[in-house]
């Protein structure tokens, strides 16, 4: 996917990449991910793209009477979600001297431009979990990600607790029941460190469950609903929500198609020569925005520390 999605025998051509290419692109983006290949993915048109929903208040139906006609209509409430893209690029660069002295030749080129475009695939996986317009860090000021957006939502505090049933179940209970119809949509979402305590608590049973979770590395699910470590979840928090700690970190449950990952479909891969400075200097440039389609649907675990 690498090796079609990111040409370099193209950059000459201006840069922007073609409709398949630009699909390969995003393709890599998601696939690189964990959240981001679960999550609803949005292929923008334009900068700002509104995206429809629809939904229901509550019951519809109502029983029939012959000849008569229903007292009241139904209605579905419609709304919208809007995605506002922020610009992101990812420049970098080769020396000349790189470039003659490597044993690959022509094809370092290419190897730098695909590993650049993998490690972006993460930095927007970053960003959309954890950026936020207030942090102090200049790459996640950008947008609000959905750990801000979250706060819409349903907050749990653990308050310093490392996660375990009682964290989960919190969390669950305080996810409302008519999001509950099918727990393989739902996901928990943990920092692989609180995923990593969580799956401990049964490793250390005395019991077949637990020599199957000793031995193996699949994190058990809480409800039937999967617990999925995320390594962009960051682990080094002070606390939120006026609690104060060290090391702590947060996670999600939501259904997957809850999240949105909007990415805009004009992407440029461009390429310019310093001939001063002896440099090929390479810039990846795209729009992304995130956004949660229906906070109600969201819980946000806040202040989980790990063992």
């Amino acid at each position: 996917m690498l090796q079609k999605a990111v040409d370099t025998t193209d950059l000459a051509d201006g840069g922007l990449l073609g409709t398949e290419q630009a699909k390969r692109f995003t393709d890599l983006v998601v696939d690189q991910s964990v959240m981001l290949k679960e999550v609803r993915v949005v292929r923008m048109r334009s900068a700002v793209t509104e995206l429809d929903t629809i939904a229901t208040t509550g019951r519809v139906s109502q029983l029939k009477n012959e000849g008569v006609a229903p007292a009241t209509l139904s209605e579905p409430a419609f709304g919208k979600v809007i995605l506002r893209a922020t610009d992101v690029i990812t420049p970098f660069e080769i020396t000349f001297e790189a470039l003659e002295d490597s044993i690959e030749g022509d094809g370092l080129e290419s190897t730098v431009v695909r590993v650049m475009a993998k490690q972006t695939a993460t930095d927007l996986e970053e960003l959309a979990v954890h950026g936020d317009t207030n942090s102090a860090d200049p790459f996640l000021s950008g947008l609000d990600g959905w750990r801000v957006l979250a706060d819409d939502g349903h907050v749990v505090d653990l308050e310093g607790a490392t996660l375990d049933k009682s964290g989960l179940g919190a969390m669950f209970r305080a996810l409302p029941d008519k999001y509950k119809r099918n727990y393989k949509d739902l996901r928990f979402y943990f920092a692989p460190a609180a995923a990593q305590d969580w799956h401990d608590t049964f490793a250390d049973r005395g019991t077949s469950l637990g020599d199957k979770a000793l031995l193996g590395g699949e994190v058990p699910p809480y409800m039937g609903v999967p617990v999925v470590s995320v390594p962009v979840i960051p682990t080094n928090l002070s606390g939120i929500l006026g609690h104060v700690g060290t090391n702590l970190s947060y996670g999600f449950l939501t259904p997957r198609e809850n999240l949105v990952f909007g990415i805009h479909r004009e992407i440029r891969i461009d390429k310019d020569k310093d001939i001063l400075r002896g440099v090929n200097v390479y810039a990846i440039t795209t729009r992304v925005a995130v956004a949660i389609e229906n906070p109600d649907a969201m819980v946000v675990a806040v202040n989980v520390a790990k063992s």
